[in-house]
C-alpha cells in the first residue's frame, strides 16, 4: 500500500469523526514527508489542526476512530500523530497535546518538537487546508539543534546499557532485524540535523551514518536494506553488540560538532 492510500484511509475516518468546521489542516509528515515511506516498515504520520481543542465527547470519538482504524488495519500501518490548536503551530511549548503512537490514541498528550514543525515546514504534505509551507512553521535553527542534543543525550545514548543484554547470548544467536534498523538509523538522523540543519530520512541516515563511520558501513547497509523492504536481512548477538558501539559513537562525536 502507498501511503497515499493510508492517508486517504485516515482523512476520510477523521472526516467521519469529527465535525467539518473543527478541522483547520491535515498533514502528512514524517518518513512519508521524507520521502522514506515504506510498507511494512514505516507508520504514517500526521499532524492534524483544529480549531478548538478537544473536548472530552471529541477525545472518545477520536479515540474510537483510532481503534477502529487499528482494529481494521490488515496490512496498513499504524495511523499516528498529533492535533494540535493554531496557536501551538510551530511554538517552542511544553504544553500536552493529544496524540496517537502505534495506532493507540493518548489523549492525555505530550508536548510537540522542532523537528516536527521542521519536517511540517519544508516536506510537510497537505490533505486538507492551507498548504504546509504557508503555514511558517520553521523552528529556530538553535532550538533545532539543542533539541537534537538533548535527544541524543537523554534517549540514545542510554541505550549502551543494552550491551549487558547481548553480551550474555552467543553471538550467533539471532536478533530482530527491526533492532539492527532502528539503531543504526536513528542516532545519525539527529547527528545530520545538528551539523546540516536538514531533517533525513532513516534510509539517508543510514548512508550519511556509514559515511562518518566507514567501520561500520557494512551494519548501516544492511540497516538500510532492511528499511528498503529486504526480507532476507539477518542480524546475531554480536552485530547487536557492534551496532551498540555504532550508537554510542554517534553520540559522542555529535557532542564535538559546534
Amino acid at each position: 500500500m502507498a501511503y497515499e492510500q493510508a492517508a486517504d484511509r485516515f482523512l476520510k475516518a477523521l472526516e467521519a469523526t469529527l465535525a467539518p468546521d473543527m478541522l483547520r489542516g491535515v498533514y502528512v509528515v514524517g518518513s512519508a514527508a521524507l520521502g522514506g515511506w515504506r510498507p511494512g516498515r514505516s507508520d504514517l504520520d500526521v499532524l492534524v489542526v483544529l480549531d478548538r481543542p478537544m473536548n472530552a465527547s471529541d477525545s472518545a470519538m477520536v479515540g474510537e476512530m483510532h481503534a477502529e482504524l487499528e482494529t481494521t488495519r490488515a496490512d496498513r500501518p499504524h495511523c499516528d500523530g498529533h492535533y494540535v490548536t493554531p496557536d501551538l503551530l510551530g511554538a517552542r511549548s511544553e504544553a500536552k497535546v493529544p496524540f496517537a503512537v502505534d495506532g493507540v490514541f493518548k489523549p492525555e498528550g505530550h508536548a510537540t518538537d522542532p523537528v516536527l514543525w521542521a519536517i511540517l515546514d519544508r516536506h510537510g504534505v497537505t490533505l486538507r487546508g492551507p498548504q504546509a509551507s504557508e503555514l511558517k512553521v520553521a523552528p529556530d535553527p538553535t532550538w533545532l539543534r539543542e533539541w537534537n542534543r538533548g535527544n541524543l543525550e537523554s534517549y540514545w545514548r542510554t541505550h549502551v546499557r543494552y550491551r549487558t543484554h547481548f553480551a550474555k547470548q552467543d553471538p550467533a544467536s539471532p536478533v530482530a532485524p527491526y533492532l539492527l534498523a532502528w539503531e543504526a538509523t536513528g542516532p545519525g538522523r539527529l547527528h545530520a540535523t545538528i551539523a546540516t540543519g536538514q531533517v533525513i530520512s532513516k534510509e539517508a541516515s543510514a548512508d550519511y551514518t556509514a559515511g562518518l563511520f566507514p567501520e561500520y558501513a557494512n551494519l548501516c547497509a544492511k540497516a538500510k536494506a532492511y528499511r528498503l523492504g529486504d526480507e532476507t536481512v539477518t542480524c546475531t548477538a554480536a552485530e547487536a553488540l557492534r551496532v551498540i558501539d555504532l550508537v554510542e559513537a554517534v553520540c559522542n562525536s555529535a557532542k564535538e560538532l559546534p
